[in-house]
């Protein structure tokens, strides 16, 4: 009987031990961040009419052994040309963009280190170089740029960039603590924290200009999501759900329909994209359309090179 008792006292005195130290332990270990997500400083400046977020995660993608290669610290123009026009090293100041589309407004926030000091020298714009730029205040803010494009920095470490009219609109909803689109940043945190590139929309649409010659989709579609995941090589995933599983069909048919017609339309140096195009796979679960391909780190290094192109042919 004394030794049923003993056993009692003693398992009794290891389960308050337990309850005393649990918290600690938990205080102490560093929870693994289970699902991507917006960075908080960002967040409540998404404008509540954004219907698309695109977003990139440099922080992330600059502990890989991808980042070497996507962004070389000398040759790659395009970052070089910005660099030159506006004073900023994008490879060292950013740490996340999210670009806000399907609103009124299509703007860019950016999270990263623009001026030495931290957030206590809020008060120190970084000096952009920016040709033909004015500084003109609202509400407290300085805008530097043109009506057309201009930057705002809310502190030394989160800039705006869209046209002043976006950045007034932007000011004028915190102020006044508009709701944020709160489905939007839920269906971030659907996806995995890979995803160094990502997008989410609560009401797809065609992009301005269309696909392959199509304007736009003879269909509904509710959502649609896609990530990549380039640790190693490019993982490419991504979903769009249907109002109903007829709509789900013609748009796996679509999607097809356009695979091939760019095979058809690829030329010269762009015929690199049909391996890219062979890589992905197409399939329907009930409403949803589900798109997946693996593919080589080149495929994007590929696309950060037309950019390049780009940067180049404007110089």
């Amino acid at each position: 009987m004394l030794m049923r008792v003993d056993a009692h006292l003693t398992e009794a005195i290891l389960s308050r031990r337990r309850a005393l130290f649990a918290p600690l332990l938990l205080f102490g270990c560093k929870q693994e961040v289970m699902h991507q997500r917006v960075d908080a400083a960002l967040a409540p400046l998404i404008p509540p009419d954004t219907t698309t977020l695109i977003g990139a995660r440099i922080d992330n993608l600059r502990k890989t052994p991808a980042w070497d290669k996507l962004f070389p610290a000398q040759g790659a123009i395009a970052l070089e040309r910005l660099k030159q026009q506006t004073g900023l090293d994008l490879r060292t100041a950013m740490h996340e963009v999210v670009y806000c589309l399907g609103g009124k407004h299509r703007i860019a926030l950016i999270r990263g280190k623009f001026v030495d000091g931290g957030i206590t020298n809020a008060g120190l714009e970084p000096d952009l170089k920016i040709e033909g730029a004015q500084k003109f205040p609202y509400k407290g803010f300085m805008f530097i740029g043109k009506e057309e494009e201009a930057v705002t920095f809310f502190n030394s470490s989160v800039a705006v960039l869209g046209r002043a009219s976006a950045l007034r609109s932007i000011i004028d909803n915190r102020q006044l603590k508009n709701s944020i689109p709160t489905g939007l940043l839920a269906m971030v945190e659907t996806l995995p924290p890979e995803s160094h590139f990502y997008m989410v929309s609560n009401a797809p649409t065609m992009p301005e200009g269309g696909i392959g010659g199509l304007q736009s989709l003879p269909l509904a579609l509710k959502s649609a999501k896609g990530y990549v995941d380039a640790r190693i090589g490019a993982s490419f995933r991504a979903e769009a759900e249907g109002v109903s599983v007829e709509d789900a069909k013609k748009l796996l048919e679509g999607l097809r329909g356009i695979s091939s017609l760019l095979r058809l339309t690829l030329k010269g140096e762009q015929r690199e994209m049909v391996g890219m195009l062979d890589a992905v796979q197409f399939y329907q679960e009930g409403a949803t359309v589900k798109m997946q391909a693996e593919l080589p780190l080149e495929s994007l290094m590929n696309a950060f090179k037309s950019l390049d192109l780009l940067g180049a042919g404007r110089a």
